[in-house]
């Protein structure tokens, strides 16, 4: 019995050409593509190492949040509003479930939410003396999760609502919270929920070079397979069985 034309041996190094193609095609796709996620998010960290500066110099009291500056290292100065401190639900750490602690700076006469800590649920919350509050924290927008609050009265908030919180007070309230970089003792350094955006274009390159190398990988197995088309083609008279037999 003959053997067919696309298992003959003389017909093995296209087929071994076409995987050793499809492989190399498709792990550099994936090692630009990895490329590309990985130079998003460094750009997204990076932005959180900058300088800090003023938080006048970044946003006002009556200021909206500018989009740019999620993130953004400020220096805060200002005085401690003595028992305001709140509790925001929900916040895990570690693979922990626990809350942030957030205490209120006056800056200039308006409120501002600074995130001190995270804590667990069974650790006393820390005094807030009414002092002086030097700090430096990261800029972070308002959040809206959309997180209904089973009590309004009561101290513990299930997200870090500008407008809810503003509700506590008589005082303006900036448009924005900053979670502090070095927590007082008793506290761990709160996780940031919100990272820059590293924008679109970030390591654009790298994702045209992903995309580049599984096109080529596609063409690799169009040109196998016309060549194949090919080979059957011209078999078919050798192979075919003439009439009367």
């Amino acid at each position: 019995m003959p053997v067919p034309v696309l298992l003959a041996p003389r017909s093995w190094p296209a087929h071994l050409l076409v995987v050793a193609a499809l492989v190399a095609a498709g792990w550099l796709g994936l090692w630009q593509y990895h490329g590309w996620q990985d130079r998003r998010a460094d750009a997204a960290r990076d932005l959180t190492d900058v300088a800090a500066l003023p938080l006048a110099d970044v946003i006002g009291p009556d200021d909206p949040f500018p989009g740019s500056a999620v993130g953004q290292p400020v220096e805060v100065r200002g005085t401690w509003v003595p028992q305001a401190t709140v509790t925001v639900t929900g916040r895990t750490h570690d693979g922990r479930d626990g809350s942030w602690i957030v205490d209120f700076a006056d800056v200039d006469g308006s409120l501002l939410p600074v995130v001190r800590g995270w804590a667990d649920p069974e650790a006393p919350l820390p005094l807030t003396p009414g002092s002086a509050a030097d700090l430096t924290g990261w800029l972070q927008p308002s959040e809206s999760t959309g997180a209904t609050d089973p009590d309004p009265t009561d101290a513990s908030f299930p997200q870090l609502r500008v407008a809810d919180l503003a509700q506590r007070f008589d005082q303006d309230l900036y448009g924005a919270y900053v979670v502090e970089r070095d927590p007082p003792p008793g506290l761990v350094q709160a996780d940031l929920d919100q990272l820059p955006d590293s924008g679109r274009l970030t390591a654009i390159r790298n994702l045209l070079y992903a995309l580049e190398w599984w096109f080529f990988g596609g063409f690799a197995v169009f040109v196998w397979w016309r060549w194949a088309r090919d080979e059957l083609a011209a078999a078919a008279p050798e192979q075919a069985v003439p009439a009367g037999r």
